[in-house]
């Protein structure tokens, strides 16, 4: 996409502002930033993992980083480029509900069989639990309460519609799942 100092090509331009609704000066300033701090255009994991604990450094968000960096790298070759950072930015940032809650099933849904495992929740679930400062109940707890409430069928793992039409109509559970 260019080197430091350089813009965005008109094309791209276009592209990323019809997708994440930022304006063509906060998409150039955004890429701008983005090159000072990672002059090859790429993030690796390692960057990103600072970058998280340098944001959540009362807690150990490591764990939670290395996840939600899988998220970033849509075309998983091991580096988060300017275009999958600022469009997951977008999400995360400005994105409505059901943006960040198929965003968030996404994060849950670690090994993309298109359901969320208790296994795979708690494992989320406890990698958010160690950034954080109060913790009050265990993501044991956590997850039951997610799972007593999504998992509509009882089946044992809840499907991209039960986590995205329950969470969407629940804020205590969108508020678990820290989507709000």
């Amino acid at each position: 996409m260019g080197k430091a100092g350089s813009k965005l090509r008109p094309e791209v331009l276009a592209s990323l502002t019809e997708i994440t609704n930022f304006t063509e000066q906060e998409l150039q300033q955004k890429y701008h930033e983005f090159l000072k701090y990672h002059p090859s255009g790429r993030m690796t994991e390692e960057e990103f993992v600072d970058m998280y604990q340098q944001i959540f450094s009362k807690g150990d968000a490591k764990s939670f980083a290395t996840l939600t960096f899988k998220s970033f790298d849509r075309n998983g070759d091991g580096g988060v480029d300017f275009k999958e950072f600022i469009c997951a930015l977008y999400i995360t940032s400005r994105g409505n509900v059901k943006q960040k809650l198929n965003w968030a099933f996404n994060l849950y849904d670690l090994d993309g069989n298109g359901n969320v495992s208790k296994d795979e929740c708690l494992n989320i679930i406890r990698s958010i639990h160690s950034m954080m400062a109060n913790k009050s109940e265990t993501p044991e707890v956590i997850v039951e309460k997610i799972f007593r409430t999504l998992d509509k069928n009882e089946d044992g793992v809840i499907s991209k519609s039960e986590f995205v039409e329950g969470s969407s109509k629940n804020p205590l559970i969108s508020s678990l799942l820290n989507v709000n």
